[in-house]
């Protein structure tokens, strides 16, 4: 399969009051299409980084010296190495910070459209004084505004007759999606069939009441004014910015599009498992349960069905039935949108049962990647046996720390950064960084044990 997203030779550092702390030193890593790849690592081995790196999310402090992110043949830190390059190592706070606002800037049009990014804790990322289905139609509104739109005049434009035969295919086919976006692009309502479908798939109504709710699809007759705005912005694929200067149409076309937002946001939480996503919608971050909050983060990352999506510890902060939930999602959401998936996580095994490779991270590099069955049944780097060790199983072991400490990235040991605590260094370990071996087909190993296969 074909990779779509590159990660070749990343370095971050963070500039601080005692020292240079080196987060990411010389990531190797790709995510291959429609793949769900994990990472697994002990706490400060830069998993969370790696993750805020791609999404151009760093603080204000950070810097890349050196490395690429490949995204659609394009460096997404290019700006970042461009400086590196001109200032060298001297680091000035105010012209990293302005280079990094020009790296966010440069990453509007993919972030959170293209590439989207579940956080660590769902309470602390929703805004706890908007509701819910705003913050999901707001996520739409500000990437995607023409899909808006479109569901808008498609509604408008809705008769009676069109939408009666519109459940008739519904019936007929059992809400087969290609059947219906023919009927839809054939009777000019592309837009309407997504909120259909919604609908027909809803499990907490009965039937007569989802044929009830399709039936009162159609919205009120725009005024040509409005109809007018509404096509143009489908024409431009986005709000153009003429808009934005008249306080009056800005106003319109917010109000449209926000409210028409809040439709989108219902049917993706029906999507999701959400019952009765109409109140849901209305109700804030503190008003819902931990499963539903999580449900609701992971609504704003597929809101523009992204091509990447990265969670980072999705089940961290929820007790294991919640857990459970989560990765059954993750499994629905894999068969049901075209997207590729980097889970980041310190539990072996909820990476187990939903990926399909595992990358290991040490101090700021990947150090194994493998197969997720060849990984955990056959671990290769020595920090991966000691991982797998660590873990509590139902068998009659000893359950085997791992000694030492995390090392100190402000001034990390020299050579393989696992040899002080590693039971298999020797002469070379302390001396030289590990390169990287492919002692099998698909796996990868940076550890001098391997440079004899």
């Amino acid at each position: 399969m074909a990779d779509v997203l590159s990660v070749r030779d990343l370095h971050v550092h963070f500039h601080t009051r005692r020292g240079v702390y080196r987060a990411l030193n010389g990531v190797h890593l790709a995510l291959r299409r429609g793949e769900v790849l994990g990472i697994a690592g002990e706490s400060g081995c830069g998993k969370t980084t790696l993750g805020l790196t791609t999404m151009a999310l760093l603080a204000r402090n950070a810097a890349i010296p050196e490395g690429q992110v490949i995204f659609d043949n394009k460096d997404l830190v290019n700006l970042q190495r461009e400086y590196a390059q001109r200032v060298g190592d001297r680091f000035r706070p105010k012209e990293n910070e302005r280079i990094l606002r020009r790296l966010g800037k440069a990453m509007t049009g993919i972030r959170g459209k293209r590439i989207s990014m579940v956080f660590q804790e769902p309470m602390t990322s929703l805004n706890p004084v908007l509701q819910v289905g705003f913050q999901i139609a707001e996520a739409i509104y500000l990437q995607d505004p023409a899909r808006l739109a479109r569901r808008v005049l498609a509604r408008s434009k809705a008769t009676p007759e069109a939408i009666q035969e519109l459940l008739g295919v519904l019936q007929k086919t059992d809400g087969d999606e290609a059947a219906v976006h023919d009927f839809a692009a054939s009777r000019g309502l592309r837009g309407l069939e997504e909120e259909a479908l919604s609908i027909w798939r809803r499990r907490d109504i009965h039937a007569s009441r989802k044929e009830k709710a399709i039936r009162g699809l159609p919205g009120p007759d725009l005024r040509g004014a409005e109809r007018r705005l509404l096509e143009t912005i489908v024409a431009a694929g986005s709000i153009p910015p003429r808009y934005s200067k008249v306080p009056v149409l800005s106003r319109i076309v917010r109000r449209l599009l926000i409210r028409e937002g809040y439709r989108a946001a219902r049917d993706l939480l029906t999507s999701l498992g959400i019952p009765h996503s109409e109140r849901v919608v209305r109700m804030y971050a503190h008003e819902l349960s931990g499963g539903m909050r999580q449900r609701v983060v992971v609504a704003i990352a597929l809101a523009n069905n992204p091509e990447i999506i990265i969670m980072d510890e999705p089940t961290s902060a929820v007790d294991v039935t919640v857990q459970a939930q989560i990765l059954e999602l993750v499994k629905q959401i894999r068969t049901s949108v075209n997207a590729s998936f980097i889970i980041i996580s310190h539990d072996l095994a909820v990476l187990a049962d939903v990926c399909d490779r595992i990358a290991i991270m040490y101090a700021g590099r990947v150090v194994e990647v493998s197969p997720t069955e060849e990984i955990l049944r056959n671990p290769l780097h020595p920090y991966t046996r000691l991982l797998i060790s660590a873990i509590p199983t139902l068998e009659e072991r000893p359950v085997e720390g791992i000694p030492g400490e995390v090392p100190d990235m402000r001034s990390p040991p020299g050579g393989c950064a696992f040899h002080p605590r590693c039971p298999f260094a020797f002469e070379k370990c302390p001396t030289l960084v590990p390169a990287s071996f492919h002692p099998a087909k698909d796996q990868v190993v940076e550890c001098w044990l391997f440079e004899e296969t």
